[in-house]
């Protein structure tokens, strides 16, 4: 992981209006054909056709100097992931970056899946200070793949997710995940729209050991946190989830939870 480029190497420009993302993308693959290390982005902005993505790879951190914005160019898709993270095992986001959506210049109506960061069947990885806006669908997703039907070992340290279309973060199969200090606002547009929304799409995925500490939500057209297992019926998975500290849910907390459903839903300092 000693290995550490900048984008700038790559002729990745901040502020100069032009599309940033095979760069970007060039320097990661890169990297992770050397083993891994540290792809570093110089403050400004960078254009990012989110239909693309830039799409994470084993081993690789990527690294935001304070101002630094990555800016999803208008498209006519239904779903986009600005930042994809699928199949992968040891990678990080981390440094005071803001992902940027294209909701307000979005061209079309369909869909609800425009994603800032999309996990999907990967282990280990890590984002913090990390602030996502104005996407078409939700700030995070995290869910599985075909090969994998959950991802595991996540950390969510200190995000800011704000002005989002479907949710703020939505968790649909996970084993072993960490949000902490998640600020979640201003969810609105296509339904759920709520902070947290904890909601596998079939019997065979998980949520086990979820923990959610200190949240603060605010403001979004659902729930602060919304927790729908209807579809977790028969599943031979139990269900372990632990929210710490509720006082700052401002908007809510709701479960919906049908019979044969296993496992337990556990509230630390419930205000």
């Amino acid at each position: 992981m000693k290995n550490i480029v900048s984008v700038k190497n790559y002729k990745a420009l901040p502020n100069d209006n032009i599309d940033d993302t095979l760069s970007i993308q060039k320097a990661i693959d890169d990297v992770a054909s050397s083993g891994g290390g540290t792809v570093l982005f110089p403050e400004g902005v960078y254009l990012i056709d989110a239909v693309k993505s830039i799409i994470l790879r084993d081993n690789i951190i990527l690294k935001f100097n304070k101002g630094t914005i990555l800016k999803a160019l208008p498209n006519d898709k239904g779903s986009y992931e600005i930042v994809r993270v699928h199949g992968i095992k040891n990678a990080s986001l981390v440094g005071n970056v803001v992902i940027e959506g294209e909701r307000e210049e979005h061209i079309g109506e369909k869909g609800e899946w425009g994603f800032g960061i999309s996990i999907r069947g990967s282990e280990n990885i890590h984002l913090e200070n990390i602030t996502i806006k104005n996407c078409w669908g939700d700030g995070i997703y995290i869910g599985s793949t075909e090969k994998k039907n959950f991802s595991k070992n996540i950390t969510i340290k200190k995000p800011i997710l704000v002005n989002n279309q479907r949710q703020g973060i939505s968790v649909i199969s996970v084993i072993n995940l960490k949000i902490v200090n998640p600020i979640i606002m201003d969810t609105n547009g296509k339904a759920p729209e709520s902070g947290i929304d904890l909601e596998p799409n079939k019997p065979t995925e998980r949520l086990e050991s979820v923990k959610i500490i200190n949240p603060f939500t605010e403001n979004n057209n659902g729930k602060g946190i919304l927790i729908n297992l209807k579809y977790l019926q028969g599943s031979e998975f139990a269900v372990s989830i632990k929210i710490y500290d509720t006082k700052n849910v401002k908007d809510g907390i709701h479960i919906v939870k049908p019979n044969n459903v296993k496992g337990t839903v556990e509230f630390i300092k419930v205000y």
